[in-house]
């Protein structure tokens, strides 16, 4: 019955998550193309150098950068201090993302590593104990569900500051990358610089609702097992 209640507080949860948060895919696809962005974007130099420049500005060059062109995904890895850059040759927010980037480079490196080496952890928790769930290997599962949502508790503090810290600074390190370089109007920065600020209106409450949801989901799968072998 525990496991029932738990079930539909959960599910609950990750929709009242959506209604606060106003999530809507409509709207975050339609700031993925932007034409006459695009054609100021264009103006500035390579993503790679794009990212040595603005590492430059933060004085943080000791950080190895490398484009994937096989992934639309940009990221910091702490592990290995380098910033792995996505192929946005066309997409006009691409200084803003690379900005992002960089600027988790510079974040407290005793928190990065916290968050790379306690999400993993948190994903082998999940996977083991749902296996010997599964198996009737452990039996206690209401303890193993309030471990499951303290942990999503601790990891979703420590990622959402690191996310939330480096989407609301790259704007002005983006801003202040464009002045620096002198290829646009002040028009075509401001032009620029709205569209930045449209992306964080969106994203930042995106990422907040994923990071939360997706923990919220490893409790809920286990608790449906959990729910299931009784």
């Amino acid at each position: 019955m525990e496991e029932i209640v738990c079930i539909i507080l959960l599910v609950l949860s990750i929709i009242l998550f959506k209604f606060i948060f106003k999530i809507n895919l409509k709207k975050a696809k339609v700031l993925q193309e932007n034409k006459e962005a695009e054609k100021i974007t264009d103006k500035f130099p390579d993503n790679v150098e794009v990212a040595k420049e603005m590492l430059g500005m933060l004085g943080n060059e000791g950080v190895k950068i490398e484009e994937a062109k096989d992934t639309q995904t940009s990221l910091y890895i702490a592990i290995t201090n380098k910033i792995s850059i996505a192929d946005m040759k066309n997409n006009y927010a691409r200084l803003q993302t690379i900005a992002h980037e960089c600027l988790h480079s510079c974040q407290d490196r005793t928190m990065l590593l916290f968050n790379f080496i306690f999400s993993n952890i948190n994903m082998i928790y999940f996977l083991v104990i749902t296996i010997l769930t599964l198996f009737k290997v452990v039996n206690n599962q209401i303890l193993q569900i309030t471990i499951l949502m303290l942990f999503t508790l601790i990891q979703f503090s420590v990622r959402s500051f690191l996310e939330i810290d480096a989407m609301t600074r790259a704007k002005f390190l983006a801003k202040e990358y464009i002045e620096k370089k002198k290829l646009c109007t002040e028009e075509e920065k401001e032009t620029l610089l709205a569209e930045y600020d449209k992306i964080n209106k969106v994203g930042i409450p995106f990422v907040v609702d994923n990071l939360l949801t997706s923990g919220l989901i490893r409790v809920l799968i286990y608790t449906i097992v959990s729910a299931f072998i009784q």
